[in-house]
């Protein structure tokens, strides 16, 4: 099974992201930290981005070990702790950007870690706070802000009462039916960053999505997350150089002489008064021996790259709002080699990245009543032509709207290959099994196995006959790269507490590398 040898970037706090909330309680020793974690999604890929990204962690004191850690289905707003018993009330919840208010009220065990949602319906908590051991005072926001544009600033002042509140039961619809009245944010205390690194005696890093890690041959390991460009961590668990950027890296492709590597550094989509926009990206390169910047390519759009294992490149358009959606090539030396239009992107649809190609592939068609679906397709970035090579959708009977995702190219005894992952559409969301993993024979598509699981596919890769599968859920899965068959699974642990693998690279058939949405670097062994 997967072993963890090393945690590169953690330390105090690492699992909560950003901190929204902090209660510390020095009775009991602990610290209640709710946290954002980021979007985990950018303009070239969401696969990853049904993953809540909301976080509810107790930590010992100083944060050095994380002892319970959730995933709210909402930002946590407000936490309490009891007066006399180990429970946290924990107030979750947000506007839906259009109608609702929901969130959740939720009691927390210390003892055991469980969570309990208190609320018969979903519901905005806003604030919270214990009057005494048996009386809890909540607002709610309105249910929704339907012919009342006073809904933000209004709040249902509640209390319940529980003569024991380690089995609460249900709130009754009589306790959550308080009249709307003006509610003002609490005054704000010290910033729960500053608590946070006071607590850790300054050792606090807050770190974020790791969306990209590759690693070297001399087992040096590059990694390009939320904030930070390019980082380089040395075998000795060193980091021998960081690279701020205000959004970070997205992908990182190394250079076939090994001395330098591009990256993708996309910023954050923007609303501007003519609707949502997104800013203009580029690939940069940097020095591999000390980080220096060495090169920049702005092709004007946001993007994704695809790169052959010869160093030519196709930054592609991400952004819905352009006119042409159209790729910039690049040739192995860096210059630009002309523009070809490839069609409209967008991140849930048409992610693609294939690892370790020869080729130049992508998704293209499948949007705005294309009825012939989403095609693979390769690219000559010297003649320019545009070859489709087969359809996404495998299987004719289901004629299913299937969603991209990560890729990698192998060539073995069963021939040539690309393996995938995506994920059937359905309008009640992602259903049990509709996700998958999928060998494809090149150049015709046809299927040779095909892996079935019921979460998203984050990243894969592939060693020495066994392709690697990250999932949403936290597992990592191994496959027979050549029949499919599973060989082992294994369900992600940091410490106590669970972690998901945004990014992953196997480097041998005995190493594996993931980057967590947390923004941690874990350096494995597998069998």
């Amino acid at each position: 099974m997967l072993m963890i040898r090393r945690v590169l970037g953690g330390g105090p706090f690492a699992e909560t992201g950003d901190a929204r909330v902090v209660a510390v309680d020095e009775r009991l020793g602990v610290t209640i930290v709710g946290g954002f974690g980021g979007r985990l999604q950018w303009a070239g890929d969401g696969t990853a981005d049904r993953l809540s990204d909301a976080l509810l962690g107790v930590y010992d004191l100083d944060g050095a070990v994380c002892r319970w850690l959730h995933r709210p289905r909402w930002p946590v707003n407000a936490v309490a702790v009891h007066p006399s018993l180990p429970l946290v009330a924990v107030g979750t919840g947000s506007y839906d950007g259009g109608y609702f208010f929901e969130g959740e009220l939720l009691l927390l065990d210390l003892a055991a870690g469980t969570v309990t949602s208190l609320l018969p319906h979903p519901r905005q908590v806003r604030s919270l706070a214990w009057r005494d051991a048996r009386t809890l005072d909540f607002v709610l926001a309105p249910a929704d802000d339907w012919e009342n544009p006073q809904a933000h600033s209004q709040g249902h002042r509640c209390t319940a009462v529980r003569d024991d509140w380690a089995a609460p039961g249900p709130l009754g619809s009589e306790e959550t039916a308080a009249p709307a009245g003006p509610c003002s944010p609490s005054p704000d205390g010290r910033p729960p960053e500053e608590v946070l690194n006071d607590l850790s005696g300054g050792r606090r890093e807050p770190r974020r999505q790791v969306w990209a890690v590759e690693v070297l041959p001399d087992g040096r390991i590059l990694a390009a997350s939320e904030g930070i460009a390019l980082e380089c961590w040395e075998p000795s668990g060193r980091r021998a150089f960081t690279v701020p950027d205000a959004a970070g890296g997205r992908q990182i492709r190394v250079t076939p002489d090994g001395g330098s590597a591009w990256v993708v550094l996309n910023r954050r989509p923007r609303r501007t008064e003519d609707g949502r926009r997104c800013d203009p990206g580029s690939a940069a390169r940097f020095s591999l021996a000390d980080g220096a910047h060495t090169a920049v390519l702005a092709p004007g759009f946001s993007l994704t790259l695809a790169a052959r294992t010869d160093g030519w490149m196709a930054l592609r358009d991400v952004d819905l709002d352009s006119a042409g959606q159209e790729a910039l090539l690049v040739s192995p030396g860096g210059e630009e080699a002309g523009r070809v239009r490839l069609g409209e992107f967008d991140l849930i649809n048409h992610p693609f990245a294939v690892r370790h190609s020869p080729e130049l592939f992508f998704l293209r068609g499948g949007r705005h009543g294309d009825d012939v679906g989403k095609r693979v397709a390769r690219l000559d970035p010297v003649t320019h032509a545009v070859t489709d090579l087969f359809p996404l959708e495998w299987d004719t009977a289901r004629d299913g709207h299937l969603f991209g995702g990560p890729v990698a190219h192998v060539r073995d005894a069963a021939g040539e290959a690309l393996v995938h992952g995506g994920a059937v559409h359905n309008g009640r969301g992602l259903l049990p099994g509709n996700a998958f993993v999928v060998r494809r024979a090149l150049p015709g598509g046809t299927v040779a196995w095909v892996f079935t699981t019921d979460h998203n596919v984050t990243s894969l890769d592939i060693a020495d006959g066994t392709v690697y599968v990250a999932l949403t859920c936290g597992t990592v899965v191994a496959l027979d790269a050549v029949t499919g068959e599973p060989r082992w699974s294994h369900r992600l642990r940091i410490g106590a507490v669970p972690a998901v693998a945004l990014s992953l690279a196997a480097p041998s058939p005995d190493r594996l590398v993931l980057g967590t949405t947390d923004g941690r670097i874990l350096d494995c062994s597998v069998p």
